[in-house]
């Protein structure tokens, strides 16, 4: 779907008869582009689920086996495609969201969550039954639902009904994309709408935003002017990087500048690690290569990054100083340029559209010489061979129980180029952002904002009905599986083939390691997760040495069907080795 519009607008009625209700606001999602719709029918969403029965050919409904798997499904398809991802279903339920939907409001990720009130119309106010009204004995789903999203409306008649429809999709598109929710009031999703309707019912592209907003042409001067001065420019590319599809950009400013790369945790996978500017990931995890180039950098450019704490070791001015630094944001929202470092120059625009200015604009300074570029990029090189690079001796260990970051280098030899890496939570993510070299831009996609378990799989399911002609590969823990698994019956009832690892180290590997020598609450039992895939009726195979770590991931990935691969790894590594040692002061 396009997110924009031309400049000048015809202006056309949505409807040109009259229709049920539940009609106007599937016809709604059709203008929008969206063609996917995640969750589970129930209560008065089964109004709306009546009316996608004659629009299968358009919207295909993707059930799910628990509404927190819609919610990352819905959140991931939205990152991944720039249309809302829907996830739809009964409010009592559909709370089990909050996971995707925080994750959305936090990596500004459009998304949709359409629900009702269970208000029992007439009688929302007479001993209530699952009402999420906010009347007497009833709970309060409004005021849930926004705590977790960039705006939340109630519809509380027909006409509403579709207005909050379209302003829903239109909030969640527009500046920083984030989650919007859609209350149905139950007399909301009664009756019809038509072209007499009052207030009046327009067609969406009315409502939608503009085209991405370029940054003032006199910051993108001042901009261009320090950069080309910069002795050593350096770049910090963040999840916006990906919100605005901004891969090809960021490319092409990083080779005009010879600038290295390095990205935050939730920027990884926008810039190729293998490419020869490339550094990593930065910040309390990061590789000692970007964390050492940091501090050399004379002017710093951030592309779609809120420069989080965790980016930064905790805000070590021996990583980043802006008082001997200078920084140049790039952000859509004006609230977060200067938001946690003072920027000398804040670009405030769509990042694809703002990259592309300082590349022309660049073109108009006294720029660099290819030799002055191939000495940076020599700079990089030598860095490497300094501090190391996607090296360590671990990724290469025959030890028993398997090291984590011997499958983590299995995985990366065995997925394709343009596979699509997604990423639980707990200390096998941390194992992935550092130790899991990238080979493609858009590849790669973790919990970043919120950090929830159970996200791998349904993100990989996502990612598979996103681009489907791509490998999909969820790497979690055996704690996130757990949570998350029965995604596995939803892969097998909507035939989409991913190919799930489990480092599965019997125990909550993070907390287990953070408590030292008092564990309490962290370790699970000896469980065969292939064993169990394999019951559901996928491809499963359990690996205990790291010679069937190759044969096991090349079967895994050729399966046309879900797989699992079990692998039984070491506890005897911990995230303690990869913080970075900034962390500490």
């Amino acid at each position: 779907m396009a997110t924009t519009t031309p400049l000048h607008r015809i202006v056309t009625p949505l409807l040109s008869e009259e229709v049920p209700v539940r009609e106007a606001i599937v016809t709604v999602l059709e203008q929008a582009g969206i063609d996917m719709i995640f969750g589970m029918p129930g209560g008065n969403m089964g109004v709306l689920y009546n009316a996608l029965y004659d629009h299968r050919d358009t919207i295909r409904c993707v059930l799910v086996r628990e509404e927190a798997r819609a919610g990352v499904m819905a959140e991931v398809y939205g990152r991944l495609t720039g249309k809302p991802g829907v996830a739809l279903g009964q409010a009592a339920f559909i709370a089990n969201v909050s996971m995707g939907a925080i994750e959305a409001h936090l990596s500004s990720s459009p998304m949709l969550i359409l629900t009702d009130l269970s208000d029992n119309a007439p009688f929302s106010q007479h001993g209530p039954y699952q009402s999420g009204a906010g009347e007497y004995g009833s709970w309060d789903a409004p005021r849930l639902f926004s705590a977790i999203t960039k705006a939340t409306m109630v519809a509380n008649s027909p006409s509403h009904a579709v207005q909050c429809t379209q302003l829903a999709i239109k909030h969640a598109l527009s500046g920083e994309p984030g989650p919007v929710a859609v209350l149905f009031h139950s007399h909301s999703l009664r009756g019809k709408v038509g072209p007499h309707t009052r207030p009046a019912l327009y067609s969406l592209d009315a409502y939608l935003p503009n085209a991405a907003p370029p940054a003032d042409p006199a910051a993108i001067e001042e901009a261009a002017r320090l950069l080309g001065k910069a002795q050593r420019p350096l770049i910090i590319a963040g999840n916006g990087v990906r919100v605005s599809r901004a891969w090809q950009e960021l490319v092409a400013l990083a080779e005009v500048l010879g600038a290295p790369v390095t990205t935050t945790g939730g920027g990884k996978g926008t810039f190729a690690e293998t490419h020869d500017l490339a550094l990593g990931v930065c910040g309390n995890f990061g590789t000692p290569l970007a964390n050492a180039e940091i501090p050399q950098a004379d002017v710093i450019l951030a592309v779609g990054s809120k420069l989080a704490a965790t980016d930064f070791a905790n805000e070590n001015p021996r990583l980043f100083d802006p008082r001997r630094q200078s920084l140049i944001q790039i952000d859509i929202e004006p609230k977060n340029a200067s938001w946690v470092f003072p920027a000398a120059v804040n670009l405030i625009g769509d990042a694809k559209t703002v990259m592309s200015q300082l590349i022309g604009a660049l073109s108009a300074v006294d720029g660099l010489s290819l030799q002055e570029r191939e000495v940076r990029r020599r700079r990089v090189h030598a860095a490497r061979q300094e501090h190391g690079f996607f090296n360590a001796p671990q990724l290469s260990s025959d030890a028993v129980p398997i090291l984590p970051q011997r499958v983590i280098k299995e995985i990366q030899r065995a997925v394709p180029d343009d596979a699509m890496v997604c990423c639980d939570a707990g200390e096998n993510r941390i194992f992935m952002a550092h130790y899991f070299q990238t080979k493609a831009p858009d590849t790669y996609l973790q919990p970043a904002g919120v950090g929830g378990m159970g996200y791998a799989i349904p993100a990989a399911m996502a990612a598979r009905l996103a681009y489907p002609n791509r490998r999909a590969v969820a790497v979690c823990g055996d704690g996130g599986f757990a949570i998350g698994m029965n995604g596995l019956m939803t892969a097998l009832d909507e035939n989409i083939p991913i190919t799930v690892v489990v480092l599965n180290n019997n125990a909550l590997g993070w907390v287990r390691h953070g408590q030292r020598e008092r564990n309490i609450a962290c370790d699970f039992g000896n469980f065969d997760h292939a064993a169990i895939a394999r019951a559901m009726g996928c491809h499963g195979v359990r690996v205990e040495h790291p010679r069937e770590l190759a044969p096991a991931l090349k079967q895994a990935l050729a399966a046309d069907q879900p797989a699992v691969v079990d692998v039984r790894t070491s506890l005897d590594e911990s995230f303690l080795r990869v913080t970075s040692p900034l962390v500490g002061g």
